[in-house]
């Protein structure tokens, strides 16, 4: 039989995946979002490439796909089911790792918006 330190310590390792999954795409997007306009900027002025920028971008999409990935992985561990709005901790854990997986894509997509000007070689206003 199972000790409840062990119960603990499983339920602590499980939380810490579940706000990983949460929390990783908008750090992704911000972190994204800051170095882009700090670095813009520069690169119009002294006509530099973007690089940097294009590295920035794939590193923070990259990022955002792995949370958006963690939060699926903890959804399916838990049986992958919405239809409860009881307090229990696996029902928190499923909407988390529902809301991990909605967060992800979203902020997936930003990222994607934020680097297409990039992409497509005008991030000047030319």
């Amino acid at each position: 039989m199972r000790d409840i330190t062990e119960d603990m310590n499983d339920s602590k390792a499980g939380n810490f995946s579940l706000w990983v999954g949460l929390l990783l795409p908008p750090i992704a997007w911000i972190s994204q979002l800051q170095t882009l306009y700090l670095t813009s900027e520069y690169g119009c002025t002294t006509s530099a490439d973007f690089t940097s920028n294009h590295v920035v971008s794939a590193v923070a999409l990259v990022l955002s796909v792995i949370g958006g990935v963690i939060a699926w992985r903890d959804w399916h561990a838990g049986g992958s089911h919405t239809g409860n709005e009881s307090g229990r901790p696996l029902d928190r854990k499923q909407f988390m790792s529902l809301l991990g997986i909605l967060t992800g894509a979203l902020f997936t997509l930003l990222i994607l918006a934020q680097w297409l000007p990039t992409l497509l070689g005008v991030p000047c206003d030319k």
